[in-house]
Protein backbone atom coordinates (compact mmCIF):
# COMPACT_ATOMS: atom_id res chain seq x y z
CA UNK A 1 0.00 0.00 0.00
CA UNK A 2 2.68 2.22 0.63
CA UNK A 3 3.84 2.78 -2.99
CA UNK A 4 0.36 3.90 -3.67
CA UNK A 5 0.29 5.99 -1.01
CA UNK A 6 3.36 7.78 -2.09
CA UNK A 7 1.88 8.02 -5.50
CA UNK A 8 -1.67 9.24 -4.24
CA UNK A 9 0.31 12.08 -2.06
CA UNK A 10 2.24 13.76 -5.36
CA UNK A 11 -1.06 13.49 -7.29
CA UNK A 12 -3.31 15.00 -4.68
CA UNK A 13 -0.11 17.26 -3.90
CA UNK A 14 0.18 18.69 -7.50
CA UNK A 15 -3.39 18.78 -8.17
CA UNK A 16 -4.27 20.79 -4.87
CA UNK A 17 -1.60 23.42 -6.01
CA UNK A 18 -2.39 23.45 -10.11
CA UNK A 19 -5.47 24.01 -9.13
CA UNK A 20 -4.96 26.68 -7.08
CA UNK A 21 -2.78 28.57 -8.73
CA UNK A 22 -5.74 28.40 -11.80
CA UNK A 23 -8.34 29.52 -9.48
CA UNK A 24 -5.58 32.85 -8.97
CA UNK A 25 -4.81 33.42 -12.01
CA UNK A 26 -8.87 32.96 -13.11
CA UNK A 27 -9.15 35.90 -10.61
CA UNK A 28 -6.28 38.00 -11.85
CA UNK A 29 -7.67 38.04 -15.18
CA UNK A 30 -11.31 38.88 -13.99
CA UNK A 31 -9.40 41.28 -11.69
CA UNK A 32 -7.57 42.70 -14.80
CA UNK A 33 -10.75 42.80 -16.83
CA UNK A 34 -13.08 43.83 -14.48
CA UNK A 35 -10.39 47.16 -14.13
CA UNK A 36 -9.34 47.78 -17.53
CA UNK A 37 -11.81 46.58 -19.97
CA UNK A 38 -14.73 47.32 -20.88
CA UNK A 39 -16.30 43.72 -20.15
CA UNK A 40 -14.98 41.25 -18.04
CA UNK A 41 -14.76 37.76 -20.16
CA UNK A 42 -18.23 35.75 -18.83
CA UNK A 43 -15.92 32.44 -18.15
CA UNK A 44 -13.95 33.30 -15.35
CA UNK A 45 -16.14 33.33 -13.02
CA UNK A 46 -17.20 29.35 -13.58
CA UNK A 47 -13.50 28.72 -14.08
CA UNK A 48 -12.61 29.93 -10.83
CA UNK A 49 -15.54 28.12 -9.08
CA UNK A 50 -14.30 24.85 -10.89
CA UNK A 51 -10.91 25.74 -10.07
CA UNK A 52 -11.75 26.30 -6.61
CA UNK A 53 -13.65 23.40 -5.89
CA UNK A 54 -11.05 21.00 -7.38
CA UNK A 55 -8.25 22.39 -5.27
CA UNK A 56 -10.65 21.62 -2.26
CA UNK A 57 -11.25 17.93 -3.59
CA UNK A 58 -7.02 17.32 -4.34
CA UNK A 59 -6.46 19.25 -0.65
CA UNK A 60 -8.84 17.06 1.42
CA UNK A 61 -7.22 14.05 1.95
CA UNK A 62 -3.88 15.14 2.24
CA UNK A 63 -5.58 17.66 5.32
CA UNK A 64 -6.77 14.66 7.37
CA UNK A 65 -3.51 13.00 6.47
CA UNK A 66 -1.10 15.53 7.98
CA UNK A 67 -4.08 16.75 10.82
CA UNK A 68 -5.21 19.78 9.86
CA UNK A 69 -9.23 19.13 10.55
CA UNK A 70 -10.61 20.61 13.77
CA UNK A 71 -10.46 18.85 17.08
CA UNK A 72 -12.22 19.59 19.84
CA UNK A 73 -9.32 18.07 22.11
CA UNK A 74 -11.34 19.43 25.33
CA UNK A 75 -13.11 16.30 25.13
CA UNK A 76 -9.88 14.59 24.42
CA UNK A 77 -7.49 15.60 27.08
CA UNK A 78 -10.30 14.79 29.56
CA UNK A 79 -10.90 11.50 28.66
CA UNK A 80 -9.53 8.50 30.72
CA UNK A 81 -6.08 7.17 28.94
CA UNK A 82 -7.96 3.86 28.47
CA UNK A 83 -11.02 5.36 26.20
CA UNK A 84 -8.72 7.64 23.69
CA UNK A 85 -7.49 4.92 21.37
CA UNK A 86 -10.60 3.39 21.22
CA UNK A 87 -12.51 7.10 20.32
CA UNK A 88 -10.14 7.01 17.54
CA UNK A 89 -10.67 3.93 16.37
CA UNK A 90 -14.07 4.83 16.26
CA UNK A 91 -13.46 8.62 14.53
CA UNK A 92 -11.51 6.80 11.89
CA UNK A 93 -13.96 3.54 11.54
CA UNK A 94 -17.10 6.17 11.20
CA UNK A 95 -14.97 8.75 9.08
CA UNK A 96 -14.51 5.48 6.84
CA UNK A 97 -18.04 4.98 6.62
CA UNK A 98 -19.13 8.20 6.18
CA UNK A 99 -17.14 8.08 2.67
CA UNK A 100 -18.01 5.04 1.57
CA UNK A 101 -21.45 6.02 1.60
CA UNK A 102 -20.45 9.50 0.65
CA UNK A 103 -17.99 7.70 -2.48
CA UNK A 104 -21.40 5.95 -3.57
CA UNK A 105 -23.79 8.91 -3.73
CA UNK A 106 -21.22 10.84 -5.56
CA UNK A 107 -20.59 8.75 -8.05
CA UNK A 108 -24.31 8.90 -9.07
CA UNK A 109 -24.08 12.17 -9.06
CA UNK A 110 -20.92 11.96 -11.42
CA UNK A 111 -22.96 10.01 -13.71
CA UNK A 112 -26.11 12.47 -13.67
CA UNK A 113 -22.79 15.03 -14.80
CA UNK A 114 -22.37 13.17 -18.22
CA UNK A 115 -25.80 14.51 -20.09
CA UNK A 116 -24.84 18.12 -18.73
CA UNK A 117 -22.87 20.85 -19.95
CA UNK A 118 -21.47 23.87 -18.23
CA UNK A 119 -23.30 27.42 -18.78
CA UNK A 120 -20.47 29.35 -20.02
CA UNK A 121 -17.79 27.56 -20.95
CA UNK A 122 -19.77 24.62 -22.35
CA UNK A 123 -17.25 21.47 -20.73
CA UNK A 124 -19.02 18.42 -19.79
CA UNK A 125 -20.13 18.59 -16.13
CA UNK A 126 -18.86 15.06 -15.13
CA UNK A 127 -15.34 17.22 -14.99
CA UNK A 128 -17.06 19.67 -11.75
CA UNK A 129 -19.12 16.55 -10.74
CA UNK A 130 -16.05 14.11 -10.73
CA UNK A 131 -14.40 16.67 -8.11
CA UNK A 132 -16.77 15.15 -5.66
CA UNK A 133 -15.53 11.17 -6.09
CA UNK A 134 -11.95 12.72 -6.39
CA UNK A 135 -12.35 14.28 -2.60
CA UNK A 136 -14.23 11.13 -1.36
CA UNK A 137 -11.46 8.65 -2.86
CA UNK A 138 -8.71 11.18 -0.97
CA UNK A 139 -10.37 11.48 2.22
CA UNK A 140 -11.14 7.60 2.37
CA UNK A 141 -7.25 6.63 1.22
CA UNK A 142 -5.98 8.43 4.86
CA UNK A 143 -9.25 7.41 6.38
CA UNK A 144 -8.34 3.62 6.06
CA UNK A 145 -4.16 4.20 6.65
CA UNK A 146 -4.88 5.76 9.75
CA UNK A 147 -7.69 3.15 10.79
CA UNK A 148 -5.21 -0.19 9.56
CA UNK A 149 -2.79 2.06 11.96
CA UNK A 150 -4.86 1.42 15.07
CA UNK A 151 -4.62 -2.72 14.42
CA UNK A 152 -2.54 -4.02 16.30
CA UNK A 153 0.26 -6.00 13.38
CA UNK A 154 0.34 -1.86 12.43
CA UNK A 155 0.63 0.07 15.48
CA UNK A 156 4.30 0.43 15.18
CA UNK A 157 3.62 1.57 11.29
CA UNK A 158 1.82 4.66 11.35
Amino acid sequence: MRPFVRIADTVLKWGTLLMTGAFIGCILVQIYARLFMTTAPSWTEEAARLFFVLAIAFAAGPALKRDYYVYFDFVYDRLAPRWRRPLLVAIDALTVLLFLLFLYHAVAFTVMGLAERSPSMQFPMVIAFGSMVVLALSVLLYAVKRLLAHLPANSGQA
